[in-house]
């Protein structure tokens, strides 16, 4: 009989990795009175600086014991907190019983177990429930929480479609919170549903005045739509935020040349070109750059 349980909230995914190993110990001492040792007797590893880790270890004695096996990812040099990591223990040696316990940080707990033996199965899952149950409740806060950071790390896959289903959950909990609004807003725009974008940025900016980032995006919602009066005042208010910021006058530009006003166009392709990242030092130079086309931009206006 196999058993599989899966708890993937924003608690199960902060459980110390630590306790796959400790439950693992507990459930083989109390179902057969084992000890696993404290010390491995094998350790095979392999990593890549700033990139990955891969380990195995053998816990074992006399033919009984634990495979541990971990991996980390590492996306960020000189990080020390890896974007990825996943750490599982299973029984060996033990022929009427079988244990598997994965803690991830993008999976969460996952539990499998597999026995002839009923009472055993159902003595493990009590005990796993015990001690992992209250994994599976979520606050309002920790649900709004987990759907905000999922329309940040995958908002734009499939045109947006992930970023608007999460999106709507979140204004569900949290309609007046500027980052449901905003992250909607931009996924409903990749997707092209122009209109809808703009309502839901609309109100981000009234919920965060003073962020330029809801302003730039609004402009460029406009922009798609060609309303060229409402994307140059929404992008002269992300300007006045954010004066220096390379994109913003790039379109800002690109808005006045629409309106045929060549000396206001010329003016903010200027500054596009002079705070374009390649006229930035190094340690600056990983925003998108409009370089290219500001300078293409500033030569048909001053023809």
């Amino acid at each position: 009989m196999k058993e599989k349980i899966e708890i993937n909230t924003m608690i199960a995914r902060n459980v110390y990795s630590t306790e796959s190993f400790q439950f693992v110990k507990k459930v083989l001492k109390k179902l057969y009175d084992f000890e696993v040792p404290e010390k491995a007797k094998e350790i095979h590893k392999q990593n890549k600086l700033y990139d990955y880790t891969d380990e195995f270890r053998l816990f074992s004695y006399k033919e009984q014991g634990v495979k541990y096996h971990s991996y980390y990812k590492i996306h960020e040099k000189d990080s020390t907190i890896p974007s990825f990591y996943s750490i599982s223990n299973e029984s060996f040696g033990f022929p009427d019983f079988w244990i598997k316990f994965t803690i991830s940080s993008q999976e969460g707990l996952i539990l499998e177990l597999n026995s002839k033996d009923k009472k055993l199965l159902e003595k493990t899952v009590a005990l796993f429930e015990k001690e992992f149950g209250y994994c599976r409740k979520q606050s309002q806060d920790e649900i709004f929480d987990e759907l905000i950071h999922e329309i940040r790390t995958y908002g734009t896959e499939d045109d947006g479609e992930i970023g608007i289903k999460k999106g709507m959950k979140a204004i569900e909990i949290y309609p007046q919170d500027f980052w449901a609004r905003f992250y909607l807003g931009c996924s409903l725009a990749l997707n092209g549903q122009h209109e809808k974008a703009i309502e839901h940025l609309l109100l981000a900016t009234r919920l965060d005045p003073k962020n330029y980032d809801a302003f730039y995006n609004l402009a460029k919602t406009y922009l798609e739509l060609k309303e060229l009066g409402s994307a140059k005042d929404a992008m002269l208010k992300a300007h006045k935020l954010a004066m220096k910021n390379h994109a913003i006058n790039y379109y800002l530009a690109a808005i006045f040349e629409k309106l045929a006003e060549k000396k206001e166009a010329k003016k903010y392709y200027q500054i596009a070109i002079e705070t374009s990242p390649e006229k930035q030092p190094k340690t600056k130079r990983h925003i998108q750059s409009f370089l290219k086309k500001a300078e293409k931009g500033l030569q048909r206006v001053t023809k």
